[in-house]
């Protein structure tokens, strides 16, 4: 019998040190989700698991080129597959929604603007996840819940002709549009809602929309389907003056020789964009492994393209020293509020005057 009792209390004491050591040590995959993992060899952990799973499914709304130029780079680095599937940030966000409800995940991972991805955890259909790397991002791009962070910005500014368009005939406030010397002149892009809601909250609600809705009366707008069309009708000369505009698409044109400049008129808007994994991904350790390259060499390869990124410091951001952010979050509560106001007011609804065409 006592020597029962002195097992047993060896036994007992076994598990206390076993329990005492189980606690010192990190969490392994098995106890957390990957995404989440914070052990020190998280790195390790993920390109293994990665290689093993060998492929990556990612849908983007990002350019055709910029996506184009990370995944190939993420391929060379790891050795992992990527398959994408590319569309406008709505059609991004139905299809993700909409495979989400029908329990039939097929990406592993979205990169798609901020508004759209805050849509997304609203759905409950994003995993919370954690990275190293977020720490050497602005805030604006890491929202509370951790179920996405922005890894680049969109800065809207103005574009224009410079053959078009003289320096001293330029707009230094929004005022200045509503000259007569624009009229037939001004191009906007046919969904920019986030853009319009930022605006008017600093220009005032009430004052800007008199603002836009006399300026498509007077000076109309011709309104173009897609960012990258409507900087290629500044470029081509079809519109002398773009009123939305992302900064790196103008940068990127003049590089390729484009007749393209751009000013900034406050207040600068900025929006950042959103990289996260489906809770169903069935690849999560590339998913993962794919996050912390966004935040990183990602990051690289998008500054070397001209375009702003969600790192502290960034030059491409340094040339906006005062940008307004967008709020996903607060865009959202009144999405169809803002989405209705936009279209009624650049399309002259109510004006009595229509405004221009909308163009492919």
């Amino acid at each position: 019998m006592k020597k029962l009792e002195a097992g047993g209390k060896r036994l007992l004491q076994y598990a206390v040190v076993f329990l005492a050591a189980m606690a010192a040590m990190p969490p392994s995959f098995a106890q957390v989700s990957v995404p989440m993992y914070k052990g020190a060899d998280r790195t390790e952990r993920l390109i293994a698991g990665a290689k093993k799973e060998g492929q990556l499914m990612v849908y983007s709304s990002m350019t055709e080129r910029d996506t184009a130029n990370v995944i190939k780079s993420f391929e060379e680095k790891y050795g992992i597959k990527v398959s994408v599937w590319r569309s406008g940030k709505d059609k991004v966000l139905q299809r993700v929604i909409s495979e989400g409800r029908a329990g039939r995940d097929a990406a592993d991972f979205v990169w798609n603007v901020s508004p759209e991805m805050e849509a997304l955890h609203r759905e409950k259909l994003l995993q919370p996840v954690w990275s190293p790397l977020e720490k050497n991002l602005i805030p604006q791009a890491v929202p509370k819940h951790g179920e996405w962070a922005g890894s680049m910005l969109y800065v809207f500014v103005q574009a224009y002709n410079p053959k078009r368009v003289a320096k001293d005939e330029l707009p230094k406030t929004w005022d200045d549009l509503l000259d007569p010397r624009w009229k037939g002149r001004l191009g906007i892009e046919f969904k920019q809602q986030e853009w319009f809601y930022r605006l008017l909250t600093v220009l005032g609600e009430e004052k800007g929309l008199a603002l836009f809705r006399k300026l498509v009366a007077t000076n109309g707008l011709s309104i173009r389907m897609g960012s990258s069309v409507l900087a290629n009708s500044v470029a081509n000369g079809e519109t002398d003056l773009a009123l939305t505009m992302y900064s790196f698409l103008v940068d990127q044109f003049k590089a390729k020789g484009g007749d393209i400049e751009y000013l900034a008129m406050a207040p600068t808007i900025a929006l950042p964009d959103g990289v996260g994994i489906p809770k169903r991904a069935r690849h999560p350790y590339a998913a993962t492994l794919f996050f912390d390259f966004m935040l990183s060499d990602g990051q690289k390869i998008l500054a070397d393209n001209l375009v702003a990124t969600t790192a502290q410091g960034d030059q491409n951001m340094a040339r906006f020293p005062q940008p307004v952010f967008i709020d996903p979050a607060k865009v959202l509560d009144d999405y169809a509020k803002w989405t209705k106001l936009y279209d009624d007011t650049i399309r002259g609804a109510g004006t009595g005057t229509a405004a221009g065409a909308a163009k492919q």
